[in-house]
């Protein structure tokens, strides 16, 4: 688990948050499934590319399905 994933989660208090890297792990998805109960997508990227259209679309996507 990344040593900031705690944090992020403690930081959003509740709130729906996007979290986007290019570190998260499935460890880092578990933990956060396992100790937040608001909606929150771990969203990786790939550091060589940056932020891509694919990206954005599936963001804007789960922004979509929020309630």
């Amino acid at each position: 688990m990344f040593w900031k994933t705690p944090e992020i989660v403690a930081w959003a208090k509740g709130r729906a948050f996007v979290w986007i890297d290019d570190e998260i792990t499935e460890a880092d998805r578990a933990w956060v499934k396992e100790h937040y109960d608001g909606p929150a997508l771990l969203h990786r990227i790939d550091p060589r590319c940056g932020l891509a259209i694919d990206d954005f679309a599936a963001l804007t996507a789960w922004a979509t399905g929020l309630d």
